[in-house]
Parts: C-alpha cells; structure tokens; sequence
C-alpha cells in the first residue's frame, strides 16, 4: 500500500446545506464574540475585524469538519452528518469470471467528509493496482453504506500476464458498517468480472 493516492470529490445523497449552515452560523457568533473582546480592549474598529474574522472563523470550522470532525457520533446522531465514515484498510479475495480465479487482495479506502479516494491491490502476485477516478456514496439500510467507483487499472510489467493491459473499469461494494464487512462486484472494460468479499483490518499504530 506504498504510494500516494490522490483524493477526489465524491457525490452523496447527503444534503451538505443544513450542515454548511451550521457552520456558517457558528463562524458568525465567533466573530461577534471577537468583536465584542475587541472593542473591550479597544483595539481598532468593529468592522476592520468583522468581515476578516467571519472570513476566518468559516475556513477554520470548514477545514476541521472536513478533515475530523466529521466523523464524530454526536453529529452523526443529531443528523448534521449523514455521509458513513468507510475509511479503512480492507483484506480478503477476489473471484474473476476469467479462469474462476480466486485472488487476495486489498482494498485501502481515505475519506473527509468531500472526498474520497481508493485504492486496490491484487497481493499475490501483485500484478496490478487501481485507482478511484469518480465515487459516489450514500447509505443502503440502516448500517450499510454503497459504495460505486470508476477507476483506473495499472498493470506492472513483469508481474502482470502478457495479455493484461492498463484499462478503466467500475466497482460497487456494500459495506457493513457495523462488522466492517465489504462485498461487492466489479466490471472492467476488457470484458471481464467478478465478486469481492473483504473484512476491514485492525487499526495499525502510526
């Protein structure tokens, strides 16, 4: 799982506008309250600050929904946060229609609350990885999440078969949320298919 895999935006059948809206209310009372401190202190005029300071206040509220905040159970709970959190490091096998063939494989999954990117590995042998270029999640039931991706398919020389080339294809897991259980299916443009049936992996220390 060496290598950086490049994030992208992913569609969601989450309204983000109540949530944006929180935000930027939050971001406006925070500016009030600098104002307020800073008229106590004397410090300048009110509206030197207030613009720049709502400004502010809404990138860095942003930035930490985006990046963590996102995943906490508490916005989860009062419905601000719809989205699942489905990032992880995933292990198991794929069957293909080519030759019935039964593979381990990895699937490795990095998430925000905008964006999304993921990547796969067939280990052994480790003839090829795939990349996520467009994904769209939303949830299936009350602990699953879907999960459907187009991707690129990179092939390593030496490794891979003669006949295997770089190729686009399509992916759609459903993930258990609770177990951390994926299956799903995949198609590619060269003609072939098959099942995939992963578990997440136990957090690694950083």
């Amino acid at each position: 799982m060496e290598g950086v895999v490049s994030v992208h935006a992913y569609s969601s059948s989450e309204n983000r506008t109540s949530a944006l809206g929180s935000i930027a209310l939050a971001a406006v009372l925070f500016a009030i309250s600098a104002n307020a401190l800073a008229s106590n202190l004397g410090v300048g005029p009110s509206w030197l600050i207030s613009a720049p300071t709502v400004a502010a206040c809404y990138g860095i509220l942003y930035r930490s929904m985006d990046s963590f905040a996102w995943r906490w159970r508490l916005f989860h709970r009062l419905g601000v946060i719809e989205v699942p959190v489905i990032d992880g490091i995933y292990e198991g096998r794929l069957v293909s229609s080519y030759k019935n063939l039964s593979l381990p494989v990895r699937i490795r999954i990095d998430q925000t609350w905008t964006r999304i990117a993921v990547r796969f590995d067939v280990l052994e042998p480790a003839s090829s990885a795939s990349y996520s270029v467009t994904a769209g999640l939303g949830r299936d039931g009350h602990n699953d999440a879907r999960l459907t991706y187009t991707y690129r398919n990179q092939t390593r020389p030496g490794v891979a078969d003669a006949d295997m080339n770089d190729h686009d294809g399509t992916a759609e897991l459903t993930i258990d949320c609770a177990s951390g259980k994926i299956s799903g299916r995949y198609f590619n443009f060269r003609g072939r298919q098959g099942t995939l049936s992963l578990t997440r992996t136990p957090a690694r220390p950083r």
